[in-house]
């Protein structure tokens, strides 16, 4: 992505990546993905 860029477009593939759960362990989503169908939640973090 660019820094002009909007986001995700619907029906494109999610990139691959690594981050912290809610519990700090990584979440890695191609690890994931192997195991299963994965339903991503993205909030605001801070109001």
């Amino acid at each position: 992505m660019t820094e002009t860029s909007t986001g995700i477009e619907v029906g494109q593939g999610m990139p691959a990546f690594e981050l912290p759960n809610d519990q700090g362990s990584p979440f890695n989503l191609p690890e994931q993905l192997r195991e299963g169908p994965v339903v991503l939640v993205f909030y605001r973090g801070d109001w």
